[in-house]
C-alpha cells in the first residue's frame, strides 16, 4: 500500500512540474542601459572607370583637322575624256598625266582644285593643248594662290603676269598682250622682244584669211608663214566663239630651233603670236598665248 501510495505522489509532483508556466527570461536591456551599437559597415566604393577624352574633346585638333580631300582624279579625267574625240593622242595623254599633279592637292586647297577642275570639264573653250581654258584662268589662278598663302582678293586682282613682263597695247590694231619687257616695233605691224633666256617673242598682225577660219585652212596658211619650218607643224586646240577664232600651233625647224605660238582672228585683222628658241629651250608662253585679247577698238 506504501509503495503504490508512493508512485501516485510522484506522478502527481511531475504532471504539476509539466503544467507550470516556463520562468520568464531576462528582458533584454534597454538603450540607455548598453553601449551605442557599432557603427554599420560599409562596402569599399567600387573605383570608377577613369575618363578618356574622346578626340572630338579636343577641339583644337577638330578646327585644323582638314575634310578628307574630294576624289579629283576622276574630275580631271572626264576633261581628258572629252579631247578623244578632237585631239591627238599623245594630246589626251598628256593630259592624264598632268592630272597626277592635283594628286594629291595642296594642303588646304582642295576646294580650289576641284572648282577648276570642274570649270575645265565643263568648259566649252577646252583646248588640246595642256592649258586652261580661257574662261577657267580666273580660277587655275586661285589654286596658286591658295598655295602660296595669297588671299583671295588679292588673286581676284592678280594678273598673272610673270615679274619682268607689261601688257603691250597696240590702240590701233585694237588689242593688248602680256610679253616680257623692253620690247621694240620691227615695223607697223609687228612688235618684237627678247627675253634673258633668249626666247623671242613677236606679235605680228596681218590680214584676214580669204578663207573661212578652220583648221584645214589655217595648216595652209602657216605652211606659207612658215616655209621650211612648217615639215613638222602641228595645230591643235581649234576655238570658235562670238567674234573671236583661235588655234594654238607648234613646230621644229631644220635650224634645230622650235617656234610654238597662237592664232588669233577677229574682226578686223589675223594676229599671230609667235615664241621662238633652240630646241627645248623655249621660255613662259601661257600668259603671252592666253592672256591675249582683242579691246575691239
Amino acid at each position: 500500500m506504501k509503495s503504490r501510495a508512493a508512485t501516485a505522489s510522484l506522478f502527481a509532483l511531475l504532471a504539476a512540474c509539466a503544467s507550470a508556466p516556463p520562468a520568464p527570461s531576462t528582458p533584454p536591456p534597454t538603450p540607455s542601459d548598453s553601449a551605442p551599437p557599432p557603427e554599420p559597415t560599409l562596402a569599399p566604393p567600387v573605383p570608377s572607370a577613369p575618363v578618356v577624352p574622346t578626340p572630338a574633346a579636343n577641339t583644337a585638333d577638330a578646327a585644323v583637322a582638314e575634310p578628307p580631300a574630294p576624289k579629283l582624279i576622276p574630275i580631271c579625267d572626264a576633261k581628258c575624256d572629252k579631247l578623244v574625240s578632237k585631239c591627238s593622242k599623245s594630246s589626251v595623254e598628256s593630259c592624264r598625266l598632268n592630272c597626277g599633279k592635283y594628286d594629291p592637292p595642296p594642303t588646304g586647297c582642295a576646294a580650289q582644285v576641284q572648282a577648276a577642275l570642274e570649270c575645265a570639264r565643263d568648259a566649252k573653250d577646252l583646248t588640246c593643248a595642256n592649258v586652261a581654258p580661257e574662261s577657267c584662268a580666273a580660277k587655275f589662278r586661285e589654286i596658286a594662290a591658295c598655295s602660296s598663302g595669297t588671299s583671295t582678293q588679292t588673286a581676284a586682282a592678280a594678273t598673272g603676269i610673270p615679274d619682268g613682263w607689261e601688257v603691250y597695247t597696240d590702240a590701233q590694231n585694237g588689242f593688248h598682250v602680256p610679253l616680257p619687257k623692253g620690247g621694240s616695233n620691227k615695223s607697223d605691224t609687228e612688235h618684237a622682244v627678247t627675253a634673258p633666256d633668249g626666247t623671242t617673242y613677236t606679235v605680228t598682225v596681218m590680214q584676214l584669211p580669204k578663207e573661212k577660219p578652220s583648221e584645214k585652212s589655217l595648216l595652209h596658211f602657216m605652211m606659207k608663214v612658215q616655209g621650211r619650218c612648217s615639215d613638222k607643224l602641228k595645230l591643235d586646240g581649234f576655238i570658235e566663239k562670238p567674234g573671236q577664232t583661235s588655234i594654238h600651233y607648234k613646230s621644229h625647224c631644220p635650224d634645230k630651233t622650235d617656234w610654238d605660238g597662237m592664232i588669233y582672228i577677229g574682226a578686223k585683222n589675223l594676229i599671230l603670236l609667235s615664241v621662238q628658241a633652240p630646241t627645248g629651250k623655249i621660255g613662259v608662253t601661257e600668259p603671252f598665248f592666253y592672256d591675249f585679247e582683242f579691246t575691239g577698238s
